[in-house]
């Protein structure tokens, strides 16, 4: 290969490169504009309440335990164990736990960023079973205080109202924060059970709870169900396990859940361990999924640019090669600077606009320019419109693949496939040292002109 070709590809490689940087730039305001949502989201979470998380109800006794410990204050300077007075929380989860909700959702804005909350009213039912004052391991109790019913949310800020709590159908009075037993936690919601409480009980608890994005429900009992209607039509169930039944249309979802403590034993044995348990993963969990919005759709596009470039800066050097019609470095560079703009149009009208109609003008604007620009270039109307409409079918078809998620690699491969073909297809009988030589170049030109006018005279004697 002659070094003028060699020169020629690593121009168009350098070029690319230089465009790495207003590239890199777009994806650092995509980054801004992302980080400004997420900071919007935080607002109205402050504001309004967090994503919400309920455990329990569940009894809970504090008592003072003696408990084996190991030390290393022996007088041996080694391992022993001793008996130490320690501090628990003893609890008892339910037979059965059902709760019952509906969530109405809307969105609330801060500027053009937005976040999905909801308000919800939820019916808490729990069934005791008839031992729940039996005491495990009942010889290494010093002392027990009264039980409590104990209710835990993630964020109080959400609650509209004072829960009610009824046991036995009897309204029982909440306790005040700062009379709760150290070790509940600072979410937590309790009463004191009666004094003449005996058997097998029930516990109804009615919530009016507001959050953010998502609401969840651990399974602490022998047997869980949750069923959860809404007017959001974007739901994502996550957590523990899906919904058994749901049913998902435009004017919102209805979702059941069921599971039992063979599947939730990890949360339970850590509830009744004690411990404040906040696994998001061990939840029934529903989300309020936004649509895909346009700052992701853009970054996704983003994703595509330096495949956009390089079929663009191939094409225009396969114009070279096959119509001898030089093209200087400076043009690839101001067309590849069209395409990057295309990409910062599409972020600033995504954040107004539907992303399809968004997507739509930048592309059409951005091939206009182009096709105006190589009119002129390349002296020729049809030449330089033929070069812009086939970018913007280019364009088109990217769409397609960030449409189609499931099949984004697939498409892509094939797009880059038909590409390689092309190139293959119409280079296939040029002589690359011919067109990197131009004195060859001049020569075989020269020959076969002399050829042609040979053989027409020979034709017209």
């Amino acid at each position: 290969m002659r070094p003028n070709l060699l020169l020629k590809m690593f121009t168009i490689a350098g070029l690319m490169l230089v465009l790495v940087v207003p590239l890199l730039m777009i994806q650092g305001k995509i980054s801004d504009r992302s980080a400004e949502a997420l900071h919007v989201k935080h607002q109205i979470s402050r504001q309004i309440s967090g994503e919400q998380q309920i455990s329990g109800p569940l009894i809970v006794t504090p008592r003072i335990r003696e408990q084996l410990v190991e030390k290393r204050d022996c007088h041996s300077g080694e391992t022993c164990t001793a008996i130490e007075q320690r501090r628990v929380l003893d609890s008892q989860v339910p037979d059965l736990l059902s709760i019952n909700g509906d969530l109405q959702s809307e969105m609330r804005y801060r500027g053009i960023y937005g976040v999905p909350v909801y308000r919800s009213v939820l019916h808490i039912e729990a069934m005791f079973p008839a031992n729940w004052k039996a005491v495990s391991e009942p010889e290494q109790v010093v002392a027990s205080q009264p039980p409590l019913l104990l209710l835990r949310i993630e964020d109080l800020r959400g609650l509209v109202e004072r829960p009610q709590i009824l046991v036995n159908e009897v309204r029982v009075p909440l306790i005040e924060a700062e009379l709760l037993p150290e070790g509940v936690g600072s979410n937590a919601v309790a009463v004191a059970l009666p004094d003449n409480l005996n058997g097998a009980f029930t516990v109804k608890v009615r919530l009016n709870l507001n959050g953010t994005e998502s609401l969840g429900a651990l399974p602490l009992a022998k047997e869980t169900r949750m069923t959860l209607r809404s007017d959001w039509p974007h739901p994502s169930f996550e957590g523990l396990v899906s919904p058994v039944e749901r049913e998902i249309n435009n004017e919102g979802f209805t979702s059941q859940w069921r599971t039992n403590n063979l599947a939730a034993a990890s949360v339970i044995h850590c509830a009744q361990g004690g411990a404040v348990c906040r696994n998001h993963g061990q939840a029934l969990q529903v989300r309020l999924v936004q649509p895909v919005t346009g700052l992701l759709s853009s970054e996704r596009a983003l994703k595509y640019s330096f495949l956009i470039v390089g079929l663009t800066f191939a094409a225009f050097f396969l114009f070279e090669v096959l119509r001898r019609h030089p093209l200087h470095a400076m043009q690839y560079l101001l067309v590849g600077l069209a395409l990057a703009m295309f990409y910062l149009l599409l972020v600033a009208l995504s954040e107004h606009i539907d992303f399809m109609l968004a997507y739509l003008v930048a592309a059409v604007s951005c091939c206009m320019l182009i096709g105006i620009y190589l009119m002129a270039v390349m002296g020729s109307f049809k030449t330089g419109w033929t070069f812009a409409l086939s970018l913007l079918l280019v364009q088109g078809l990217i769409y397609g693949i960030l449409m189609a998620e499931d099949y984004a690699l697939l498409l892509g491969a094939l797009l880059l496939f038909a590409a390689l073909t092309v190139v293959m297809t119409v280079t296939r009988k040029l002589d690359w040292y011919a067109f990197a030589d131009p004195a060859k170049t001049a020569t075989n030109a020269g020959f076969n002109a002399a050829r042609s006018q040979e053989s027409s005279g020979a034709n017209a004697g």
